[in-house]
């Protein structure tokens, strides 16, 4: 029975190898790969430290108001937890500290990691926290090198057992031209430069018919492999942060910042185009009424009814923003009646006339205030337009004392 084909090993091949060759191309592959992936995971991370400190700013910014520490932990928390950080704390303007939260593991790694962290994360990511123009707090977070440093300990043991398997085979006496040799470990090292230049992750060796150095390629695409993952991973996770920075965690509305960022752009687009737009600024009226009589619970979900109700009778080019509490805008798209406003506004009322029923059972009703203003007759800048939008919506409210929300059993 004939004996099944296998591949040819370093003896057929490499007549006249060259060790320090082979040794430095192997090296130089494995470095610029461990040292690149390094670079990219601290750079994402440190991205993702940035967005962490924003998006617990955000989340804890209500519990500062209020003095309220165990909710500003728990904020910490539900946010901090599991993102690679290794501290937070939250300052008041005098440096003292509201709370802090530390990463809890242990064990030999964890506390290398700690060793490290002063050498990845020399400065913690700030953010501070403002009420309109005050600043009340700030956030500091102090990043964790654990993944860093299972992501060189892989590469370590891998690349230590690629040269292992390289300095055998090269010491052994090969019968076939430098050449043939050198060829499949210039692709590794074109794979690596892909991905430190890049960011080519999806790149792979190909295999060059030699067993040792198809083994070496086949861990070579593992590492990629698992540095893809992390990429991946960590894109998604920014991608994530990035979105909570900039939306309402309860309503799923934009919050103020994106609805500031949104206005300037809308300014910008309409002094550009020449085109108009209109801002509205909406007031639930006597909102606070639903929190006292019947908790925050269910004042929590008029608002995601609130909000469910804006996006429905709104254009797909209009965007809805909470401002805080129970405070919404509207920047409606450029507009070519002036009507639609008004229509906008009927449609509006009339979403929020329909009867909704709380978590306590009592069906209501909700009324808004609302005040308008066109770009840019109105304004041209956010400050004016804003100006005149709230000082609309503060005239709708004394002008009708009955608007607000009604409770019935």
């Amino acid at each position: 029975m004939a004996a099944p084909n296998r591949l040819p090993t370093l003896r057929d091949l490499l007549a006249r190898a060259h060790l320090r060759l082979i040794l430095f191309t192997v090296l130089l592959a494995t470095l610029s790969l461990v040292l690149s992936g390094g670079l990219v995971i601290r750079n994402y991370a440190q991205r993702n430290l940035e967005l962490v400190a924003r998006t617990v700013g955000y989340t804890v910014e209500p519990a500062v108001i209020f003095e309220d520490r165990d909710a500003i932990r728990e904020g910490v928390i539900s946010v901090a937890a599991g993102r690679g950080v290794e501290r937070v704390e939250v300052l008041d303007p005098q440096g003292r500290m509201l709370a802090e939260w530390n990463n809890p593991a242990t064990g030999t790694l964890a506390a290398l990691s700690r060793r490290a962290n002063r050498l990845f994360w020399p400065n913690p990511a700030i953010d501070q926290v403002h009420r309109g123009d005050e600043q009340i707090a700030e956030v500091r977070i102090y990043g964790n090198s654990e993944g860093i440093l299972r992501y060189a300990l892989a590469g370590t043991i891998i690349a230590l057992v690629c040269l292992a398997l390289t300095v055998l085979a090269t010491r052994i006496l090969a019968r076939r031209l430098q050449s043939e040799v050198v060829r499949p470990l210039e692709h590794v090292a074109q794979v690596a430069h892909a991905v430190r230049q890049d960011r080519a992750f999806e790149r792979r060796v190909p295999a060059s018919g030699i067993a040792e150095i198809d083994k070496f390629g086949q861990d070579f695409n593992a590492l990629l492999a698992e540095l893809q993952g992390w990429h991946a991973g960590l894109t998604s996770e920014n991608r994530e942060l990035a979105w909570r920075a900039s939306h309402d965690g309860l309503t799923g509305l934009g919050n103020r910042e994106l609805f500031e960022k949104t206005l300037a752009e809308a300014i910008a687009r309409s002094q550009r185009e020449a085109t108009v737009f209109a801002l509205l600024y909406l007031d639930i009226d006597q909102f606070k009424a639903i929190n006292d009589s019947h908790g925050h619970q269910s004042g929590d979900a008029a608002l995601i009814a609130v909000a469910d109700r804006l996006r429905g009778a709104l254009r797909q080019q209009d965007l809805a923003f909470r401002l805080g509490g129970d405070e919404f805008a509207v920047v409606l798209g450029p507009l070519q009646e002036r009507d639609h406003i008004w229509n906008v506004l009927e449609r509006i009322r009339a979403a929020m006339d329909r009867p909704y029923r709380l978590p306590s059972g009592i069906a209501a009703t909700f009324k808004v205030s609302a005040g308008v203003a066109v770009f840019p007759e109105d304004g041209e800048t956010a400050e004016a337009l804003l100006r005149k939008a709230d000082a609309g919506m503060y005239r709708d409210k004394r002008g009708d004392d009955a608007i607000g929300a009604e409770a019935n059993a």
